[in-house]
């Protein structure tokens, strides 16, 4: 699923920025947006640059330049600059929306939160110092405000939230999305003389495939389990059942499927076994009522949780995005965000856009 984390970081794995910002500033320079007592430094605001930064490039075709590009309407640099803003709106949405529905973080929680920051912030200190970004900065803007988003979103598309999602639709959702489904799997290698992996021979590979195709047989017939043939193949392969690679039934995304596994489980009927071919490994599979795993989803811990994120994620991220700009008593320090320069971010490696090129070529009438 999407992970909106891994989204955001998306613009910390840009190649390394040149802005030098250190020392740039007076105090009344030292802020983005205020409201009532909350303040956010410059720091987080040219995070957010960053960031839009990064989304714009998602926009831009590889053979136009960002800046000069243009993105719904406006030039990228404009783009660019007012996301960085929208951005500053949705942080403090966030934060007024969750004090007012008394979210808050458990020790636990804080904890883990300063400990993400700590993590992300030993690979890319050094960078984000060059640009202007302290620790704390990346702290609100990136760890906090989206640890705060997470279980916002949550809140509010749960049941009884003001978005609240039908469990009609969770379900929908889920059975045109996921599949669920247990295996084992049998590699294409073996062992030699040295301990070292070797391919398995054609003709090797032939007979693993026949075997495994007996027990796929066995298993549609109802003479043994999936995990009972996942036992008899260990015991004879694998030096015993102890080293079984029988997987329970588990919930995946079809889009995070290789083709060839999602195709065939596509194609089998519920309870079915079919063999497939990977990379490096044969698969026995067995598909599950998709029903079954989204009963077994609302069982786990934070399994409801994790799809209504998977489900509403980019929904509700442009939500808040929206209700940010609402907020009447928002303070913009506008001659401190204008010193920021985007020209400054932009290198020869982030300076063009990565979407694929738009293909102009037709066909001859």
């Amino acid at each position: 699923m999407k992970n909106i984390l891994k989204k955001v970081l998306a613009a910390v794995l840009c190649a390394a920025l040149c802005l030098s910002l250190s020392g740039c500033y007076s105090a009344n320079m030292a802020w983005s947006a205020k409201r009532g007592q909350q303040t956010l430094p410059i720091g987080s605001y040219i995070y957010y640059l960053n960031s839009s930064l990064s989304e714009a490039r998602e926009k831009v075709s590889t053979d136009e330049e960002v800046l000069t590009a243009t993105i719904d309407g406006k030039d990228g640099k404009t783009w660019i600059e007012d996301r960085a803003r929208d951005y500053l709106g949705a942080y403090f949405y966030v934060n007024r929306k969750f004090d007012e529905l008394a979210l808050e973080f458990s020790e636990e929680e804080l904890s883990s939160l300063d400990s993400n920051t700590d993590f992300y912030w030993s690979y890319y200190q050094s960078m984000f110092e060059e640009m202007g970004v302290a620790r704390e900065s990346f702290h609100l803007a990136f760890t906090e405000y989206n640890s705060k988003l997470r279980m916002l979103m949550v809140s509010m598309y749960d049941t009884g939230g003001e978005l609240e999602i039908p469990n009609e639709e969770l379900e929908s959702y889920f059975t045109d999305n996921y599949f669920y489904y247990s295996y084992f799997s049998a590699p294409l290698t073996n062992s030699d003389e040295d301990g070292n992996s070797v391919d398995l021979t054609d003709e090797e590979k032939a007979d693993l495939k026949e075997k495994l195709q007996g027990y796929v047989k066995s298993i549609n017939s109802g003479d043994m389990t999936l995990e009972e043939a996942a036992s008899a193949y260990a015991e004879e392969n694998l030096g015993g059942e102890d080293n079984s690679t029988y997987r329970e039934p588990f919930s995946a995304l079809k889009t995070d499927l290789t083709e060839d596994l999602s195709s065939a489980l596509e194609g089998a009927k519920d309870k079915e076994a079919v063999l497939v071919e990977l990379a490096s490994s044969y698969l026995v599979v067995v598909r599950q009522p998709v029903m079954d795993g989204f009963a077994a989803m609302f069982e786990e811990e934070t399994g409801k949780d994790d799809l209504i994120i998977e489900m509403k994620n980019d929904e509700f991220s442009d939500y808040v995005i929206e209700q940010g700009k609402k907020i009447e008593d928002l303070e913009i320090n506008t001659a401190a965000l204008n010193r920021v320069k985007l020209s400054s971010m932009i290198t020869d490696s982030n300076k063009y856009g990565t979407a694929a090129a738009e293909d102009d070529t037709s066909a001859d009438s």
